[in-house]
């Protein structure tokens, strides 16, 4: 089978492509991700989680890592 991607979306920090079998590619730096349409909605709505912002007001401590 010939794997054909086409890009969906490009900007500056990342790239998604999909390819001709359903496979998503999700790269950004030098990383990619392959992944099915249930693992990439589950990856956005984790992101959409953590992204919202928060209620509480910022702290001026650092975050702890």
């Amino acid at each position: 089978m010939i794997h054909e991607r086409k890009i969906l979306v490009q900007r500056p920090q990342c790239r998604i492509a999909r390819c001709s079998c359903g496979v998503y590619h999700v790269s950004t730096g030098s990383v990619t991700l392959r992944m099915e349409r249930p693992q990439l909605e589950d990856l956005f709505q984790a992101l959409s989680e953590i992204l919202v912002p928060e209620d509480e007001p910022a702290s001026d401590e650092p975050a702890i890592h």
